[in-house]
């Protein structure tokens, strides 16, 4: 019988579960003879451990958001008090004969283990061609009526166009560059040699921090990060060689485990979502289910006071990337799954024109209407370009993929010259200091506006 993967959920109380899950991270016979152990009531049903890595804890609402020692209090360089589970996590296969049977069971609920893709978009036909103007400032040359970039796009722009155009400038004077603050790259790996990698997911068979290629998406998305914040440092959480829902957790429950010990990564990028599958077909899977553990272990990480980034998809009705298929294209299809969640930060892809770049998804989001959050800069010669370490081999960084990083790097800097920002106090100084585009306030297609460090910074200071 054919088998699937799945996420199973088991009420277990489990009291000090981040030093139960640290006790198991260098043993992988030790992690799958707990797994096991939790799945010792369920053995008729032929579930079979897939890989080597401890069960993860989830946490009830009240232990999270408890006034006094809940998560919030992970926004300290010092170690946090541990937290009991009030279920855990395994990932399995099982045959799809016994899944409605094995739901059944009490004490048990069993989730897709979703398939992640990748936010590049291909660009075809784009433009290698370096846009200049040296007798103009790029806000001259923007527009702010709005407009869409499709196939041909306009040829890609340096970072140095970027940092003009995020007005960067009147926070460095003031000498903050993103030094101090810690960006985590949720992604398939990021390459330590170029870029300043100092942590991130690391146990026994698995690739270290900073081992992937410069030629990685994630290297890619590290690049971008700098453009705004070139002094901040870089935890790598990769999916390793399995893209699935469940890696995903595994790499976010790693992040609230450091930010227990001493409240780092500050923030989280992730330039990535779930493939897109029907509705009728998988309701629990993570883009339309908003209490799939991942989208719960979100919402943590979140309350731990780390903001998160979501990129918006590339599946916008002008030019959808050829990734996309045609239930998950345009407005009101296109931002699915986390990057729809209230509690992150959902980033639209704009050109140096401020044009929206065609293949950027359009809300409203499945689980909040208002989405995109705000739009970001796209098509830069970041890692990928004439003279950049990755080369020319795509033309230029692009993407959702691509603009969720330059966001993200504006949080760190801000976050560097301001201290703490609670998530949601970072959100609205994001969205109040945006440039808006076409009609005032809120649209489908670039949110709130083009995010601006500059603007950010000086609302944040009142």
């Amino acid at each position: 019988m054919a088998k699937v993967r799945v996420l199973v959920e088991i009420t277990h109380s489990q009291p000090e579960a981040f030093a139960v899950r640290a006790s198991l991270f260098d043993s992988p016979v030790d992690s799958v003879r707990a797994s096991e152990g939790l799945l010792t009531n369920l053995a008729g049903f032929g579930l079979e451990v897939t890989d080597e890595f401890p069960p993860v804890p989830m946490f009830a609402d009240t232990v999270v958001q408890a006034e006094t020692v809940g998560f919030s209090a992970f926004d300290s360089p010092e170690t946090s008090p541990d937290a009991e589970a009030a279920s855990v996590v395994v990932s399995c296969e099982v045959e799809r004969s016994k899944l409605q049977e094995l739901q059944a069971q009490a004490g048990v609920q069993v989730w897709p283990d979703a398939e992640i893709t990748l936010f590049p978009d291909e660009c075809c036909s784009c433009s290698l061609g370096f846009e200049s103007d040296d007798t103009e400032h790029p806000f001259d040359l923007a527009r702010s009526n709005g407009g869409t970039d499709c196939r041909p796009f306009r040829p890609g722009v340096s970072i140095q166009v970027i940092r003009q155009l995020l007005s960067v400038g009147a926070v460095w004077r003031d000498g903050f560059r993103g030094q101090n603050i810690v960006v985590g790259i949720v992604d398939e790996g990021v390459n330590g040699q170029v870029y300043p990698v100092v942590g991130g997911f690391s146990s026994s068979g698995s690739p270290r921090p900073g081992s992937a290629a410069i030629t990685s998406h994630g290297s890619m998305c590290a690049a971008d990060v700098l453009v705004a914040a070139p002094a901040a440092k870089l935890y790598d959480y990769p999916f390793m060689q399995s893209a699935y829902s469940g890696t995903s957790l595994r790499m976010f429950q790693a992040a609230l485990d450091q930010r227990r010990l001493d409240g780092t990564p500050h923030i989280l990028n992730n330039s990535w979502g779930f493939r897109w599958v029907s509705q009728a077909s998988s309701p629990a899977h993570p883009n339309w289910d908003a209490n799939h553990p991942f989208n719960r272990k979100v919402r943590e990480v979140v309350a731990s006071g780390a903001a998160v980034f979501f990129a918006a998809g590339n599946c916008g009705q002008q030019c959808p990337s050829g990734n996309c298929v045609p239930g998950e294209i345009g407005p009101g299809k296109s931002i699915l799954g986390p990057g729809s969640l209230k509690n992150v930060i959902t980033v639209a892809a704009v050109n140096s024109r401020h044009e929206r770049i065609g293949y950027s998804s359009q809300g409203p989001g499945y689980f909040t209407a208002q989405k995109p959050d705000i739009a970001s800069y796209s098509h830069l010669f970041g890692n990928f370009g004439p003279g950049r370490p990755g080369g020319n081999d795509p033309p230029f960084d692009n993407g959702t993929s691509a603009a969720t990083p330059v966001a993200t790097g504006v949080a760190a800097l801000l976050r560097s010259a301001l201290g703490p920002i609670p998530p949601e106090q970072l959100k609205q100084a994001l969205i109040q200091s945006a440039i808006n585009l076409g009609v005032p306030g809120w649209d489908t297609d670039t949110g709130f506006g083009v995010i601006n460090a500059g603007a950010a910074y000086a609302l944040l200071r009142r």
